[in-house]
């Protein structure tokens, strides 16, 4: 009878484990519409696969090494895109990064180069920091960021799905400001799709559910003093915490202060253009 047991317990995993265990893997489409999907085995495989430092990596606040692949060579081919296409990044958590064509495909060391770093099953990346878990098992990270001015928010870990989409501004009229409206809040609409619009939508617009929509039914400057957004936008936890909280700060690095001042301008100025 305990060698039936056994045999009945074996039988039991065979059937629970291949379907509680499932290979890592992102689904990537190229312009033409064709989707691949890489799993990691075969990205680590991948023959310009290779290890590359990132000096001061944007999810890990240090030094990481990692074995990736650019990413130029498995997105298709992205210079026969418009100027009003760029690409989308999702994460697993609904983090949404919308990254220009143009700071893919630039070559030379003189530019930012993308790539997909892969976390291997057999030597999994540390957890981020004040998380349970790792950037992996796929991230966009950036070599010579700083020659392209990669923005803090264009580094998505955790990264499920890679593709093609118009621009934000071009596929979702109500993000537009009225005609005539002050420059530093166009500035500020520029700088709010580039780092905001990744976890908040607008009057509707977007496709993430990370955090809430900033116009409907109320918009920021509706409820807190110019002072409290500002230090809300800057580290959320001087202005309140709770134990779930996912919105992270902005340094002086990622955000200047009249970059804060231009988001701040966008939104009063949409304040007045809910969307019905």
């Amino acid at each position: 009878m305990k060698s039936f047991k056994g045999y009945a317990f074996g039988m039991l995993l065979s059937m629970v484990l291949p379907t509680a265990i499932q290979a890592a893997e992102v689904q990537i489409t190229a312009p033409s519409g064709e989707v691949s999907i890489y799993q990691t085995a075969a990205l680590l495989a991948h023959p310009e696969a290779r290890e590359i430092v990132i000096t001061t990596d944007n999810a890990y606040g240090q030094d990481m090494t990692y074995r990736a692949v650019p990413l130029i060579s498995l997105i298709g081919d992205a210079n026969s895109v418009d100027d009003q296409t760029g690409l989308e990044v999702i994460a697993l958590d609904g983090f949404v990064a919308n990254i220009p064509v143009p700071l893919i495909v630039r070559e030379g060391e003189e530019n930012a180069q993308a790539w997909l770093a892969i976390e291997p099953d057999s030597a999994p990346w540390p957890n981020l920091p004040g998380k349970d878990v790792s950037a992996g098992p796929f991230s966009v990270v950036w070599v010579n960021a700083a020659a392209s001015h990669i923005r803090s928010e264009q580094w998505p870990y955790q990264v499920s799905k890679i593709g093609y989409a118009e621009f934000p501004a071009a596929r979702w009229p109500q993000l537009a400001l009225a005609d005539g409206a002050p420059d530093n809040a166009q500035q500020g609409q520029s700088i709010f799709i580039d780092q905001c619009f990744a976890c908040h939508r607008m009057n509707g617009a977007g496709i993430t559910e990370l955090g809430p929509d900033l116009n409907l039914p109320m918009n920021p400057v509706d409820y807190f003093k110019p002072d409290a957004l500002f230090m809300l936008i800057r580290d959320p936890a001087t202005v309140r915490q709770w134990q779930d909280m996912q919105m992270h700060g902005f340094s002086e690095e990622q955000l200047s202060d009249d970059e804060i001042h231009n988001v701040i301008a966008y939104l009063t100025e949409m304040s007045t253009r809910k969307a019905e």
